[in-house]
């Protein structure tokens, strides 16, 4: 802030960066028009992931441009492209230093490319479509509403206004509790580094990307507990899911109003009560068993605020207050446990979801009591879900398994890192996590672009498959049954 109270950016463009600027924004509307009549005319599960890679590959020549790095930093393009897809994905993982080697310019493109990633090409697309008055076709909405999984087409307007609401208001209010956490954290920091800071942050906890600005992550915060409740409350409500945000604000305004308290849908209930059952113990674990490890020399209140972050973290979000690589080898294969699980189906996280997970119980439990359906809280789950919970699962395990294959295969030769390590690396990959043992930076360009499709493949995976299988038509015959020997 300069004398008169004016936010002084320090980055001054050229006129041709300018202009390339204003190409590249004509470009973006062009593009985010065309993904909508594409997903009127095309598979759903074909529109999504070609939306990610198109924009990937922009973001990628985006940071390509000289404004994008420091004169003195070389940048070839599969190291932009990696950048690029890491942000896209929302996942974390990085082989270049983002405080040091891009410039305020490849900063905001990064930035850009998380927002844009985290809550989907899709819904950007359909909602500026909306918000510049062209009003969608019947095939365009009922597309739009399959890839968001919708019932409903009259909810799909609603649904996007109430996604972009949420987040501006939680980032916004995310930046500022960062700003006023970090001021005295960090006087060396401007007012308008201090801001960029925060702003930045909020975005990447709350769409779980886990890219920080500072080459340690949030190491150098481990001393302040606000800093871990803050992110780690962000990152719950990224991942959350926007539907069951709404659900809960909902419930809390009708109870406001009329002072009568009412129970939250299924939906919204199993959510909460799954990410519940894998915070809390996650939370005891870590504290129990790093307590004389990485939370050695902590305070009490700093060692239960670094591991409250710790345990929301590893579920797509990347962001660390201790070293990663230091862990016990027990917490880092609790690490992996809850990587590939993920958040919450309609949120900025990856992984297989939580009501996957939660599904595949209320099967097995179902299994051993002798009943015909799964069933909660007086509701009987459709065996359509069961078989799709079953199917990312498979998926997500054979993708991690393939990648932990290829990377140890690609990175065979390399002396130092224990195998463990890149299986965490490819577990975190596949979860768009982000968490890292310290050895993306070194990974061949093999290794590299084994990671770049194993996080490509995390992130739209799960999304394709539920637009792909928004529904099944029964056909007009059945053969007789096969009975297969299990156990």
């Amino acid at each position: 802030l300069n004398d008169l109270g004016v936010l002084r950016i320090p980055w001054s463009p050229d006129p041709v960066t300018l202009t390339t600027l204003f190409v590249l924004f004509l470009t973006g509307r062009v593009f985010l028009r065309m993904v909508v009549n594409l997903a009127g005319r095309l598979n759903p599960a074909l529109v999504l992931p070609a939306s990610f890679l198109v924009t990937i590959l922009l973001g990628a020549m985006l940071l390509l441009h000289p404004q994008a790095t420091p004169r003195n930093t070389d940048i070839d393009f599969t190291d932009a492209f990696f950048t690029s897809a890491s942000a896209t994905c929302v996942t974390g993982l990085t082989v270049l230093d983002t405080e040091h080697d891009f410039t305020r310019f490849g900063q905001v493109v990064i930035l850009i490319l998380i927002q844009t990633g985290g809550l989907g090409i899709m819904t950007f697309a359909a909602f500026f479509a909306l918000s510049l008055g062209q009003n969608l076709s019947l095939r365009d909405a009922l597309s739009l509403s399959r890839m968001m999984d919708s019932d409903f087409i009259s909810d799909l307007k609603r649904l996007l206004v109430s996604i972009i609401v949420w987040t501006v208001v939680i980032e916004l209010a995310g930046a500022f509790l960062l700003r006023s956490a970090w001021r005295s954290l960090r006087p060396e920091w401007s007012a308008g580094e201090l801001l960029w800071q925060s702003l930045f942050h909020s975005v990447s906890a709350f769409c779980n990307a886990g890219l920080s600005l500072n080459s340690s992550g949030l190491e150098g915060f481990s001393g302040s507990p606000a800093t871990s409740v803050i992110i780690g409350s962000l990152i719950i409500l990224g991942g959350l899911g926007f539907g069951v945000l709404t659900a809960i604000a909902s419930n809390w305004v009708h109870y406001v109003r009329t002072g009568r308290r009412t129970r939250l849908p299924v939906q919204a209930r199993f959510v909460c009560l799954i990410t519940a059952i894998l915070v809390l113990p996650a939370f005891g674990a870590f504290l129990g068993m790093e307590w004389n490890n990485t939370l050695a020399g902590m305070t009490l209140e700093q060692k239960l605020a670094n591991s409250f972050l710790e345990a929301v973290t590893p579920r797509t979000a990347g962001f660390s207050t201790v070293p990663t690589a230091a862990l016990l080898p027990p917490v880092k294969w609790l690490f992996i446990i809850l990587m590939f699980i993920g958040a919450s189906p309609g949120g900025t996280g990856g992984g297989v979801k939580t009501t996957a997970l939660g599904l595949m119980f209320l099967s097995t439990k179902s299994l051993l009591t002798g009943r015909l359906n799964p069933e909660i809280w007086k509701r009987r789950i459709p065996n359509f879900d069961l078989r799709r919970a079953g199917a990312i699962f498979t998926i997500g395990f054979t993708v991690f398994a393939a990648s932990s294959l290829a990377l140890l295969i690609s990175e065979g030769d390399a002396r130092g890192p224990e195998p463990m390590d890149y299986v965490f690396e490819a577990m975190s990959a596949f979860g768009t996590v982000g968490l890292s043992t310290g050895v993306t930076p070194g990974l061949t360009p093999w290794g590299r672009w084994i990671v770049i499709v194993t996080m490509f493949m995390g992130r739209t995976a799960p999304a394709t498959l539920a637009a792909a299988t928004f529904r099944v038509y029964s056909s007009r015959y059945s053969y007789p049954e096969a009975r297969i020997t299990i156990g």
